[in-house]
């Protein structure tokens, strides 16, 4: 009760001081770009300390004090911890956080458990601190994206709009993850959205500089990767960037399909047995990062000494292999913490080692080192990630350096291209594709106009009566989950819909004992009948910026026969598309 009063009256404070509601949804934008800022340096930092004090170093070199046992026990212990959390406490704060935002915006309206997302935070901060090799960024997605669902909801947004403040706070939180605010929109755009177009564009910029600046005024402007300089020495050396496309296709190909298939073998375990197997998988970490503890935790001060070409062909060669070895093991195993770090990782240590190799054979050829391991970094992105805007655009505000741009876009454009080829799905969709939800794509749009509405909606509707108050309305629909009600009248026909955005308005101007008519939809109710295709009903849902349609007949559009919202509609999307998929592979086979 006492949070539904302070979202009520802060909703009667904004409309006192005449803010409409796109003013209210900018004031949110900015308010998550701040809190988002903070909050992503803030998981960057606690990661660091955590390190410091386990490790007795943030950098987790080879030169630590501590005793061999407690290399190898410290990731086991954490990944106990997590374990445990995560299937008795918060089990949906499980994995990367990129896949589950995407879902929560394709499938859930945005809706994100603040459970959820206090719990990422906290758990991710136990298994990457504690060695996981896993990186920050994922996490820190799914965290700044669940606040803003959470402030959303604070301000009494409307179910769309809540949804919109998904991309806005993934983007914020990339681009203080990374300083790179340019990146953190197309990556959001390319990934999250999937719309480059998106109307949301404004407000995901707005937020990224936002919090791009609150990460600079507390960390200082200084770069996440330490950018050797760059210049094409001979125009041959294209060629060898070439090879590095080639090279990062094949690593990114072989890293997902690794990851795939170890978490193909644990993912159907429960209980006892899938926290021992998360705890073994922690105890193989620390067993790989006794020897190489390059491959603990996010691993970017390593990055760096790739970009410096510190390191021999052998080292980077087998902390390539050990990295994507770990990672694998860490992520497949049921950790939680990020794939975005570890691609970086392998890029860099792909681009240098295809560097030392070609120094040896045209040595005259070979410039600095670094900058293969630089653009390496982006050809994998666009590898594993398959956001190639984003991996051009990167690489390119780390660096500040036009001349980079054509070696990257040969590397990233011929690691996309090949990495495509041999593996068709982008790793977040196959990891999502895992869990049992198929997300629509260009690709397979069609089949949204195959699948028909009565297929997907549910008929088995609250409604309202049009004679109730808000009041009355507020306490028949206090325990149900729903966001919107068709309100009918004395004869059981469709008079209109109503919202919880609606209560609220009412009760912020003081009108609860008001007929709920006078603050419904009654004029034109948007709908759908059982015959159309789902493709129709998502343009009526995007055109109008709502959730939900009710479903009537054609012969009366007053006869109610059911409900369908895009929630419905993505399940049953993602029904089909599951069973074509089990088709085709057994015709395969």
């Amino acid at each position: 009760m006492k949070k539904q009063k302070f979202r009520i009256n802060l909703l009667s404070w904004l409309l006192h001081f005449g803010f409409a509601r796109d003013g209210i949804f900018y004031v949110v934008t900015i308010f998550v770009g701040l809190l988002a800022g903070l909050t992503a340096v803030s998981f960057h930092l606690s990661i660091a300390w955590l390190q410091e004090f386990l490790f007795g170093s943030s950098h987790l070199t080879s030169q630590s004090s501590l005793s061999w046992f407690l290399i190898i026990l410290i990731p086991a212990l954490g990944a106990l911890i997590a374990a445990i959390s995560l299937q008795y406490i918060v089990p949906d704060a499980r994995g990367s956080g990129i896949p589950q935002t995407k879902i929560a915006y394709a499938v859930h309206n945005g809706h994100i458990p603040k459970k959820v997302w206090i719990g990422k935070f906290f758990i991710g901060l136990i298994n990457i601190g504690s060695g996981s090799s896993l990186g920050r960024e994922g996490p820190t997605v799914q965290i700044c994206s669940g606040m803003a669902s959470w402030i959303g909801e604070m301000f009494s947004m409307k179910r769309q709009r809540i949804k919109s403040l998904i991309p806005v706070g993934a983007a914020a939180g990339i681009a203080a993850a990374f300083n790179t605010p340019l990146a953190a929109i197309t990556f959001t755009l390319e990934e999250i959205v999937g719309d480059l177009n998106a109307r949301v564009l404004g407000s995901i910029v707005l937020a990224s500089v936002t919090a791009a600046v609150v990460e600079r005024s507390i960390l200082g402007n200084q770069p996440v990767f330490l950018v050797p300089e760059y210049s094409l020495e001979n125009p041959m050396e294209l060629f060898i960037y070439a090879l590095v496309g080639v090279f990062c296709a094949l690593v990114g190909t072989i890293f997902c399909r690794t990851l795939l298939y170890t978490r193909s073998k644990w993912i159907n375990i429960t209980g006892w047995k899938s926290i021992l197997l998360t705890t073994l998988g922690g105890l193989c970490i620390g067993i790989i990062g006794l020897q190489f503890p390059q491959i603990f935790g996010v691993g970017y001060p390593f990055v760096n000494k790739a970009l410096s070409g510190s390191y021999t062909f052998y080292i980077l060669s087998i902390l390539l292999i050990l990295k994507l070895i770990a990672t694998s093991i860490s992520y497949g195993t049921g950790s939680c913490g990020g794939i975005f770090a570890p691609t970086l990782f392998l890029g860099a240590m792909a681009g240098g080692t295809v560097a030392s190799i070609m120094e040896v054979f045209f040595p005259s050829i070979i410039g600095n080192s670094g900058s293969y391991a630089l653009v390496g970094m982006g050809a994998a992105f666009a590898s594993v990630i398959r956001a190639p805007m984003t991996s051009v655009l990167i690489i390119f505000e780390l660096t500040q350096d036009y001349n980079i741009i054509l070696a990257l876009m040969i590397a990233n454009t011929i690691s996309f291209s090949l990495s495509k080829y041999w593996q068709p799905d982008s790793i977040y969709a196959s990891l999502s594709h895992q869990d049992g939800i198929a997300l629509p794509n260009y690709e397979t749009d069609h089949i949204l106009h195959e699948i028909h509405v009565e297929d997907a909606m549910v008929t088995n509707v609250k409604t309202l009566s049009n004679k109730l108050t808000i009041t009355e309305a507020i306490e028949e629909t206090r325990n149900l989950a729903y966001s919107g009600y068709p309100i009918l009248d004395g004869n059981n026909k469709l008079e209109g819909m109503i919202s919880r955005y609606d209560f609220r308005q009412a009760q912020a101007i003081q009108k609860e004992d008001n007929r709920i008519t006078e603050f419904a939809t009654t004029k034109y109710v948007l709908h759908a009948h059982p015959d159309q295709s789902l493709d129709s009903v998502m343009a009526k849902l995007g055109s109008r910026r709502i959730s939900r349609l009710p479903v009537v007949s054609r012969e009366d559009p007053t006869e109610l026969l059911g409900i369908i919202t895009s929630e419905d509609v993505i399940l049953a999307f993602g029904k089909v598309k599951i069973k074509r998929d089990k088709e085709q592979n057994q015709g395969a086979s």
